[in-house]
């Protein structure tokens, strides 16, 4: 163990300010309002996933990526609500011992390899959506008589980058030191901020490349439903439109979830930086910054009210076609003229 690791295992004592943080009506605010998050995320990740098994709104490539995402979400959160049960349970027991509030780094190794693989895997999702989408509009032939092998190959990449990030981050770093919570970092993981740029790089051009598959899939559907008849054209078409939306908008979501945790402290280290902002302010604010714990509550919602949303519209859609016009031949006549 080098001296700096020393030096940061010998501060096992939470300073008054830190200490004051911890056993704030803030923080325990804060910890009734993260857990009511997670319960949440709870049901609806399993509406969504109802929604995903009961309903064909999305393809099966689509629906076998967003389920994998889904539970590993409840993994994630499920590592998040036991680090605020243990953190709340120890503000009461030891408010007043301050050397007995911090957690030992080297003790939170279990949430350590929960936590941050988790939270990597949840932000990789975004590739694997990415290029599920534009996979199914430039090669839809292949995609649609390969869909679980595409699927499956692409959750393998995401590992593969969750694993990358993990590994650069932790590999060989010294758990040393105490922290306020078992979900923060050691201080020694300096390739912590690199990995974080590269997840934003990750995520902008995601948005990018999705909105435009967007585009283009909704340009084609228009095309389609004006020059073609066939129902499985048509279909394929609408599919494309409302699984891209739909994962337009949760990868949205997600960064902006991210992004508010990421700009939210990278804002309070640079402010603290330059002025005299108190450890408790700085951790009052930071307890309600957990991204990924908003992202992950922010997939199902999407999921599951678009799911709603497209199952009632394709209802009114079929009940419209069937009142309207009683004889198929007069029905598709009137689809020619309004397709000239």
């Amino acid at each position: 163990m080098n001296k700096t690791a020393e030096e940061l295992d010998s501060r096992n004592c939470a300073s008054e300010s830190l200490t004051n943080a911890l056993i704030s009506i803030t923080m325990k605010f804060n910890f009734i309002f993260i857990i009511t998050v997670v319960l949440i995320s709870y049901c609806f990740t399993w509406l969504a996933i109802q929604a995903l098994w009961k309903h064909n709104i999305f393809s099966n490539s689509t629906r076998l990526i967003l389920i994998v995402c889904l539970l590993n979400s409840v993994v994630h959160q499920t590592t998040m609500l036991e680090t605020r049960i243990t953190q709340a349970y120890r503000s009461v027991v030891y408010d007043s011992e301050p050397c007995k509030l911090l957690f030992r780094s080297s003790d939170c190794v279990f949430e350590l390899y929960l936590y941050y693989p988790t939270g990597y895997f949840s932000t990789y999702s975004v590739f694997s959506l990415t290029f599920d989408r534009l996979i199914s509009h430039y090669k839809s032939r292949y995609y649609h008589m390969h869909q679980y092998f595409i699927a499956t190959s692409l959750l393998v990449l995401q590992l593969l980058l969750t694993m990358f990030s993990f590994y650069i981050v932790f590999y060989g770093v010294s758990l040393a030191g105490y922290v306020p919570m078992c979900n923060f970092r050691p201080e020694l993981t300096v390739y912590y901020g690199a990995i974080n740029n590269v997840r934003t790089g990750v995520m902008v051009s995601c948005i990018i490349v999705t909105m435009f598959v967007y585009y283009v899939c909704v340009k084609s559907e228009k095309q389609i439903q004006k020059c073609s008849y066939s129902p499985g054209e048509r279909y394929s078409a609408y599919e494309n439109v409302t699984t891209s939306q739909s994962i337009c908008i949760s990868i949205v979501l997600q960064f902006s979830c991210i992004m508010i945790s990421s700009f939210g402290s990278n804002l309070l280290i640079h402010i603290t930086s330059k002025t005299t902002v108190s450890e408790e302010v700085f951790y009052a604010i930071v307890s309600f910054l957990p991204g990924v714990t908003y992202a992950n509550l922010c997939l199902p919602l999407v999921i599951y009210f678009k799911t709603k949303l497209t199952t009632r519209n394709r209802k009114n859609r079929i009940a419209v076609m069937t009142s309207m016009y009683g004889d198929a031949g007069e029905h598709i006549d009137r689809l020619k003229r309004s397709w000239e």
